[in-house]
């Protein structure tokens, strides 16, 4: 009796044995030069938006009559690029905030301990947080002049520069969806 034959499954190295197959010759494409239009000949090439400087980067932004500080805080934050934590920490400090303004209320003024409570950090990771934010431009600090707390440095939440323009191209970019406006 014979044997039916049955086909074997090819192994690796039965693969690697074949030659490999040949990409094809690259084909050679004329540039067809075109005549220019007098219409793009006219038009003058718009200049590159000027570039600020570090300090006019980090300096706070002026928000418009229309724009709502507490929305372009949080735009600016997640568009940001700032490391995790000082996202968080940026993020707690904004609902104790003026939500027109950006200034905590002195008497509200948190401690490391209490955002350490509030986001699971540990206060060396809020006091990391919170210089970043300050380093990049997202808080300044005051110095109280007058009242019981003479003397106390109280954090302002702004917008850098920047980040506002940046929010503000991203938003007219964006398609009106009634939500994210």
């Amino acid at each position: 009796m014979t044997r039916p034959v049955t086909s074997r499954i090819p192994t690796p190295g039965d693969l690697a044995a074949r030659p490999a197959p040949k990409p094809p010759a690259p084909t050679v494409q004329r540039a067809v030069q075109r005549p220019a239009t007098p219409a793009a000949e006219a038009k003058p090439k718009s200049p590159a938006p000027p570039r600020l400087t570090a300090e006019e980067a980090i300096a706070p932004g002026k928000l418009k009559g229309e724009e709502h500080f507490r929305k372009f805080f949080l735009f600016g934050m997640r568009r940001s690029g700032l490391p995790a934590h000082a996202r968080l920490v940026g993020h707690d400090l904004v609902w104790r905030a003026s939500h027109a303004t950006g200034r905590i209320s002195p008497t509200l003024n948190p401690t490391s301990e209490v955002l350490a409570h509030a986001t699971g950090l540990t206060t060396g990771q809020v006091d990391v947080a919170m210089q970043v934010l300050h380093t990049r431009g997202w808080l300044q600090y005051r110095v109280l002049q007058t009242g019981p707390r003479v003397g106390q440095r109280v954090p302002r939440l702004t917008i850098p520069a920047a980040a506002l323009e940046d929010v503000r191209a991203w938003l007219n970019q964006k398609p009106a969806t009634g939500l994210a406006r």
